[in-house]
């Protein structure tokens, strides 16, 4: 490819063989944003040496840039250089080590451009009611196809109605890991955010599930007594299950009708078991602000609160 140099051959096998988390549209954001602060300044002093300003943003955008594993040659070269030896913004280096900095930068930044202009090229525009859906890893059609029967179930039997009037259309698919982009429709986006925010409500108790069993298990209590906690465990899961389902119905349905709850309480279900697998589902990258938080953060599950509000003692005001 033209604009693959001696430094970045290496771009292509880490899309192909890394396996990357980050998505390419995620990318192409991001290097929009790098490329609208990749600038510097160099200018020659009077003693023969050179001053360089506006390195600390120029700092950030290499970290950046190894972040997301991309340029890894020259990025691991500048971080080597003067460049890092400082935390100032304006450095003074000598002629040689100005020349190789200033190479080394504008190398760079061309890289990103030309990137850029690729996926820009190359990758369709998201629409804000679109979705962006990360599969677990697929080894096989077989697994690829239940992976896809889940997720189609898991959004189809709540937000294709008369009432939401959502849709599942895939609109790009991304390989490495497996990206889809799918337009669900303006109701369905927050329809389908508290879905998956039940859903990670109730991941994160299953997991606490399994790390009760663990401890209870190690204290080597009886069989019987072990069942009933079992028991009582999963109990009280379903019960969040129910309390979830039946908040998602008051808030985005006009009637509470019991089929309805039922199929929000599949939903759930479905995609807590994908989100156990490795699936993650994102807003769409041009989301505004106000949608993007109605989803959880995939890598902060251990955290994420239930949104039903939760009875509070007397007031103390």
């Amino acid at each position: 490819m033209w604009f693959v140099d001696r430094y970045d051959k290496n771009i292509f096998t880490t899309i192909k063989n890394k396996n990357m988390q980050n998505s390419l549209k995620l990318i192409k954001h991001q290097l929009q944003f790098i490329l609208k602060s990749f600038e510097w300044k160099q200018e020659q002093n009077q003693n023969n040496t050179f001053k360089f300003t506006g390195l600390s943003d120029i700092r950030d955008i290499v970290l950046q840039l190894e972040s997301l594993q991309l340029f890894e040659g020259i990025t691991s070269a500048l971080k080597n250089s003067i460049l890092f030896t400082t935390a100032s913004n304006i450095t003074n280096v000598q002629s040689v080590e100005s020349a190789t900095l200033n190479s080394q930068l504008t190398q760079l930044k061309s890289l990103v451009q030309n990137f850029y202009d690729v996926l820009n090229k190359t990758l369709p525009e998201e629409d804000v009611n679109s979705i962006n859906i990360k599969l677990p890893e697929i080894r096989d059609f077989e697994q690829l196809s239940k992976v896809s029967k889940k997720i189609h179930l898991g959004l189809t039997q709540v937000i294709v109605n008369d009432e939401i009037n959502g849709q599942t259309t895939i609109v790009s698919v991304e390989n490495g890991s497996i990206w889809l982009n799918v337009f669900i429709g303006s109701v369905a986006v927050s329809v389908v955010a508290s879905l998956i925010w039940s859903a990670a409500v109730i991941y994160k108790k299953i997991q606490e599930g399994k790390l009760l069993e663990q401890q209870v298990r190690s204290l080597k209590v009886k069989n019987d007594s072990l069942e009933d906690i079992l028991k009582a465990q999963k109990a009280e899961t379903e019960l969040l299950i129910q309390a979830e389902a039946d908040h998602i119905s008051s808030e985005h349905f006009k009637e509470n009708i019991p089929e309805n709850v039922e199929r929000i309480k599949n939903s759930i279900k479905t995609f807590a078991e994908l989100i156990g697998e490795g699936a993650e589902i994102h807003p769409s990258l041009v989301a505004p602000e106000n949608v993007a938080n109605l989803f959880p953060n995939p890598t902060q599950l251990i955290s994420i609160e239930s949104k039903i509000k939760k009875l509070g003692g007397p007031s103390t005001n």
